[in-house]
C-alpha cells in the first residue's frame, strides 16, 4: 500500500512539474513575441522618422538650389543688391536647418532600443522647428521671388 502510495505521489508531482514547465515555455513565447513587437515598433518608427527627416531635407535642398539660382541671376543686377542679402541671408539658414536635420538622422541611425525615446522626441521637435522655419523662410523668399518677376 505504502509503494502505491508512493508511486501515486511521483505521479502526481511529475504531472505538476510538466504543468509548471509548460507555463514557463508559454510566458516564454510571450515575452518573446512582446520582444519582437517592440522590436518590429521600433524599427517602424525608426523608419518612418528617417523617411520623414529625408523628405524634409530633401526640400530644403531644392529651395537651396532655387536660391542659388536667383543669386547667380542677381549678381549682374547692380539694383538687386537688397534681395541678394536676403537670398545669401536664407541661403545660410537654410544650410544650417539642414545640418540639424543630418545630425538628427544621424543620432537615428546610431540609436538603440534604450536611447530610442529620447532620441525620437528631439528628432520630433527638430522637424517641427525646422518645418516651421522652412515654411516661414519659403514664403518670404516667395513673395520675394514674385516681387522680382513682376518687375521684370
Amino acid at each position: 500500500m505504502k509503494a502505491a502510495l508512493r508511486i501515486f505521489a511521483l505521479l502526481v508531482l511529475t504531472g505538476l512539474l510538466i504543468t509548471l514547465s509548460q507555463c514557463d515555455q508559454n510566458r516564454d513565447r510571450r515575452n518573446g513575441n512582446r520582444d519582437e513587437v517592440a522590436s518590429d515598433n521600433f524599427e517602424k518608427e525608426r523608419n518612418q522618422l528617417r523617411n520623414d527627416l529625408q523628405e524634409l531635407r530633401n526640400n530644403i535642398d531644392r529651395e537651396i538650389k532655387k536660391i542659388d539660382i536667383k543669386l547667380n541671376r542677381s549678381a549682374n543686377d547692380a539694383d538687386a543688391h537688397d534681395n541678394r542679402v536676403e537670398l545669401e541671408k536664407a541661403n545660410r539658414n537654410l544650410s544650417e536647418e539642414r545640418s540639424r536635420i543630418d545630425e538628427r538622422l544621424e543620432d537615428i541611425e546610431t540609436a538603440s532600443k534604450d536611447t530610442w525615446a529620447d532620441v525620437k522626441v528631439a528628432a520630433r521637435k527638430t522637424s517641427e522647428e525646422v518645418q516651421r522655419a522652412f515654411r516661414e523662410m519659403s514664403e518670404k523668399l516667395e513673395a520675394m521671388f514674385q516681387d522680382e518677376d513682376t518687375k521684370d
